[in-house]
């Protein structure tokens, strides 16, 4: 009887670590998987930001660009008229020496004549 009593009694302590250890084990991956939720949630978070962050960083890029390009035309326009008054400036000039130059050849023409 003894021996049965002894045997019962280390099964006993036996279930009782099991159930003890089933116990911790159970709470201990409870705990890990609030963890990976948490660390899971935080990875999204920073990739939203990270998107946002990429999203202004191109609007940003492009913006420039539309500015740049913008610059660029006016300073093309600024060009443009700047030429266009040389270019009427010259051709007032041109037209003023051949009508000296008929001049000339009028007032040649009449002396010779």
């Amino acid at each position: 009887m003894e021996i049965t009593s002894f045997i019962l009694g280390v099964c006993t302590v036996i279930v009782l670590m099991m159930v003890v250890g089933t116990l911790v084990n159970y709470m201990t991956t409870t705990s890990l998987k609030k963890e990976i939720n948490s660390l899971n949630e935080d990875i999204k978070h920073l990739n939203r930001q990270i998107e946002k962050n990429d999203n202004g960083i191109w609007n940003g890029l492009n913006e420039t660009d539309r500015n740049l390009r913008e610059e660029m035309e006016k300073i093309y326009r600024h060009i443009d008229s700047r030429t266009d008054k040389t270019v009427d400036s010259m051709s007032k000039h041109i037209s003023d020496i051949h009508i000296e130059l008929d001049k000339l050849k009028t007032e040649k023409s009449v002396i010779n004549g």
